[in-house]
């Protein structure tokens, strides 16, 4: 998994001058809604299905990916592959538990609409795919949640098909903003917190070592927009902590530590060896348990597995980035806090004064 530079051959910088009009597809998702944020100085054009999306720069088409011609009628499709420069496509299911015709029809053909869109356009496809496109089934834990890496993989094949000019992005697992830990929708991450505080999890079965990858939004945000904006044209760029990820146990000290500054006592998950747990422990703990926490305790099984790796470190771009202004990526353990404290707001937790102050 070759991680590319950012060099000459890669970056084609544009004129200051031009105003250049950008279509975006996923603009409501998680990576969608922070590129909304940050792609000032571009007219963005969002692909909207469903969810509603504006802005001071923003316009809509009403369309959907999973069809031909992205839905829209001949004459919309034309006019707007004639006012494209570029297509950053982040419209994808991302939910691991989704029936593999759903991820296939929107993950593989929806890119393929997109890639076909982007021809027409004569356009650069900026492709937002995931730090975990390669990620297989490790036994048969995890098996469910491979469909979506799966579909992440034949997706950039049909791009690679396509022939279209285009760079893949690859982020990590997202979480909220670095600053302000906002998130459009709560994610895999989120889930394993509000287990935690549900006491749910009172053990680990994973090496307290092993590495856990994710990345603050804007910062996702960022690096896709200073590659549009510096005319990117190829390239394979990882968005991922890499060797900043913090290890297992530092990032449940980092939600545990919160919680008990919400007054919420927690008990730190017990890390146990992870064939000890699939022999002995698992089979009695999770069949004494009521079906709805056996669930999603299997639920937070299937997304560590899938994303942990084995203590595999992912490889990041982001250090070569920062010489087209990329932002360096925060200090994790500050933005995992603010992810969190983001997320028990809205859940309804009570901050402490400190952190209504703050």
């Amino acid at each position: 998994m070759p991680v590319h530079s950012a060099g000459p051959d890669v970056m084609h910088r544009a004129p200051r001058a031009a105003r250049r009009t950008v279509l975006l597809t996923g603009a409501s998702g998680v990576v969608g809604r922070a590129l909304l944020q940050r792609l000032r100085d571009l007219d963005v054009v969002c692909l909207v299905h469903r969810s509603p999306v504006s802005g001071p720069n923003v316009s809509t088409a009403l369309g959907d990916i999973a069809e031909p011609m992205l839905g829209l009628d001949e004459r919309a499709y034309v006019e707007l592959a004639a006012k494209a420069d570029a297509v950053i496509h982040c419209a994808a299911i991302t939910d691991f538990n989704r029936a593999g015709d759903r991820l296939e029809a929107t993950n593989v053909a929806g890119t393929e609409h997109v890639a076909a869109f982007a021809a027409a356009a004569n356009a650069v496809l900026y492709h937002v795919s995931t730090a975990f496109v390669h990620t297989k089934a490790d036994g048969d834990r995890g098996r469910t949640a491979i469909g979506y890496a799966s579909s992440k993989s034949a997706a950039e094949e049909a791009v690679r098909a396509s022939g279209v000019p285009h760079v893949f992005v690859r982020p990590s697992v997202v979480i909220g903003d670095s600053v302000t830990g906002e998130i459009a929708a709560f994610q895999g991450l989120h889930q394993v917190v509000a287990g935690m505080f549900a006491g749910m999890v009172p053990m680990i079965p994973f090496d307290p070592g092993w590495p856990i990858d994710f990345v603050p939004a804007d910062v996702v945000a960022d690096t896709i927009a200073c590659l549009v904006e510096n005319r990117a044209s190829e390239g394979e760029f990882w968005i991922s902590a890499g060797d900043k990820a913090l290890r297992l146990d530092e990032g449940v000290a980092v939600v545990v530590e919160f919680a008990g500054a919400l007054g919420v006592s927690i008990d730190t998950p017990r890390f146990v060896p992870p064939d000890m747990f699939d022999r002995l422990i698992g089979p009695v703990f999770l069949d004494a348990l009521p079906v709805k926490i056996r669930r999603n305790i299997m639920r937070m099984l299937e997304f560590f597995t899938t994303y942990l790796r084995s203590g595999e470190t992912k490889p990041s771009s982001l250090d070569q980035l920062v010489a087209l202004g990329v932002k360096p990526l925060p200090d994790q353990r500050v933005s995992l806090r603010n992810s969190v404290r983001y997320w028990a707001t809205e859940k309804g937790y009570a901050l402490p004064k400190a952190e209504q102050a703050a």
